[in-house]
């Protein structure tokens, strides 16, 4: 009897339990929660490395693609390499032109003569060379020139070739003006280097490269870093003071920056 009045009382009770679960709609589902970012965050986003690659890959292909090769590279730190061919600037044209002719006998018949003639004025100033910004410290191109010549390279300096390639032009007369610096440059970069990197020292922690093909102006890389190399185990160490042992990161030094933004190059490259 009791079995049976059980059995009536839970048949009873389904079609209620049906109901009220189909009253209310699934809970949406809540996104997981994310921790605010602080400025700290921020910082150590900014100061994060931005190389995945290790630098022995990064060599070693870099180093399978010259062959035989040995590229000379010029750099130009914070030197500006743009669209001036010339020291010397005009500010106003002059041209003068005219027409004459001459007429006239000779004894075995007519002669008539008839020219014309033109010449034009020009004056220029010569504008001084534009104020180069300092360059990155010695301990950074240190960085920057040992790292690529561990990968194959050949460096070469940008004021050491200008004096090569103006002193092929004397003859030991010392006869000759102050030649175009603008234009010796150039002519310095075509017969001494294969490719020309302009590194720039946009901020106080922010780089950016350009690396381009004397021959015919293409770009071969861009790049464009902080110059923070990826941290390793090394470069954590436990360090005893008196609260006890704590975990310190190695500062990281200027020729550490140097051979970074070296190696992101040659990864582009």
């Amino acid at each position: 009897m009791k079995r049976s009045l059980m059995a009536v009382l839970l048949v009873s009770l389904l079609p209620i339990a049906s109901q009220a679960g189909n009253d209310h709609a699934a809970a949406p589902m809540k996104a997981p929660h994310q921790k605010p970012l602080t400025e700290q965050d921020l910082r150590i986003e900014a100061n994060a490395s931005q190389r995945t690659e290790s630098a022995e890959a990064i060599i070693e292909r870099f180093r399978s693609g010259l062959g035989a090769a040995s590229p000379r590279i010029a750099v130009f730190w914070n030197r500006t390499f743009n669209d001036q061919v010339s020291d010397w600037a005009s500010q106003r044209r002059v041209v003068i032109s005219g027409h004459s002719g001459l007429h006239g006998n000779i004894p075995d018949g007519n002669i008539s003569l008839d020219g014309t003639s033109q010449a034009a004025i020009q004056a220029e100033t010569r504008e001084s060379r534009r104020h180069v910004p300092m360059a990155p410290a010695f301990d950074l191109q240190a960085g920057v020139v040992s790292q690529l010549t561990r990968a194959g390279a050949t460096i070469v300096d940008r004021d050491a070739i200008m004096r090569i390639t103006d002193n092929a032009f004397e003859n030991g007369e010392f006869s000759r003006l102050s030649p175009d610096q603008a234009r010796l440059e150039m002519q310095a970069l075509s017969q001494h280097a294969d490719y020309l990197m302009v590194l720039s020292q946009v901020a106080g922690n922010e780089f950016s490269i350009r690396v381009l093909n004397v021959s015919n102006g293409a770009i071969q890389a861009m790049v464009s870093s902080n110059g923070v190399p990826p941290a390793t185990d090394a470069d954590r160490r436990w360090i005893a003071t008196d609260r006890g042992f704590e975990k310190r990161e190695r500062q990281v030094s200027l020729r550490d920056v140097g051979q970074e933004l070296a190696l992101q190059t040659l990864a582009e490259l």
